[in-house]
């Protein structure tokens, strides 16, 4: 069982982060609020924060870790500081809502990905358009993610196609990638810590598999099975050998991916009514946590579901 379950919000909760203090937890939720959790304790922080534009869809937290992201219903972004504090300026551009926001690592700009298609990239401190709209023809955009160098920017759309573009100009540099069926839900880029430089791999998922591809050429280079669809993948920050699937009913499995090998049998009991919006790892590795349709976050330690051997390499990255 989940070590908490965060239980508060009215509607579905669309996405979540973890704060770089590795104890707290922020949410956003169609209800149109968003909330802070304490990670030990499972308790809820304060009072919900409250802003207009209807549900809310995406959150993104900036590198320094000091100012969230979020996406609306109606189009628009807004900021807030980590302590529930809006920032005054709300920018628009979207006519649909914005499913997923995707910060530049080095917090000097901010990705939005919507529901008409499009993206648009703004300078983080003023709103300012730099980079957009982009027409991606991909439909609904559903999926978003900077690389790590934030040098190019991963789509995923619902008509079943990953585009990658050049984050500086929007030039399409790879794809579509087609015939993947389904929506493509999530996408993660991967990195090598040591070397300080990006793999040339691309995880996303439709179906019941999450697919490796090489960044480069768009070339499938492995597959990950679930028991379950698939809904939403995660890396950890230090060590990106271990992949975390979770399916559409809230059954979760880690991965090794340079042996292909699963870590651990599927944990968490498929409850048939949940859909899963997102999964993340906290900063540090210890947690891991999901949420999804039934307004709550489960959250686990890595060590009550990874068995010890698994558990001893997958810490090693954070340290």
């Amino acid at each position: 069982m989940p070590k908490h379950k965060f239980e508060g919000h009215e509607r579905s909760i669309q996405s979540f982060i973890f704060l770089h203090d590795n104890v707290h937890i922020v949410s956003g939720s169609e209800d149109g609020k968003i909330r802070k959790w304490e990670c030990d304790t499972g308790n809820f922080v304060g009072v919900p924060w409250k802003g207009e534009g209807g549900g809310i869809n995406a959150l993104a937290l900036s590198p320094d870790g000091r100012t969230i992201a979020c996406g609306r219903n109606d189009g628009s972004v807004q900021r807030w500081d980590t302590y529930g504090e809006m920032i005054e300026d709300i920018w628009t551009g979207h006519s649909s809502c914005v499913r997923m926001l995707s910060w530049s690592p080095r917090g000097g700009h901010i990705a939005s990905g919507s529901f008409d298609g499009t993206i648009l990239i703004r300078k983080a401190e003023s709103g300012e358009v730099e980079v957009g709209p982009i027409e991606t023809k991909q439909g609904k955009v559903y999926s978003l993610a900077y690389s790590p160098p934030g040098d190019k920017i991963a789509s995923g759309g619902s008509n079943g196609t990953i585009c990658i573009w050049d984050s500086n100009t929007g030039k399409l540099l790879v794809g579509p990638i087609k015939g993947l069926g389904g929506w493509v839900k999530s996408v993660v880029w991967s990195s090598d810590n040591s070397k300080l430089e990006i793999k040339e791999l691309d995880v996303l998922l439709m179906d019941n598999f999450a697919r490796v591809f090489d960044s480069i050429s768009g070339t499938l280079l492995h597959r990950f099975e679930h028991d379950h669809t698939l809904e939403s993948v995660a890396l950890p920050l230090k060590n990106d050998n271990i992949l975390a699937c979770v399916g559409q009913h809230g059954v979760a499995k880690l991965w090794n991916i340079e042996s292909h090998r699963p870590l651990n049998q599927p944990f968490g009991p498929p409850d048939y009514n949940n859909h899963i919006f997102c999964v993340s790892f906290s900063r540090d590795g210890r947690y891991l946590a999901y949420c999804g349709g039934d307004n709550k976050i489960a959250l686990w330690i890595i060590g009550d579901v990874v068995p010890e051997i698994a558990v001893s390499a997958l810490l090693i990255g954070f340290h």
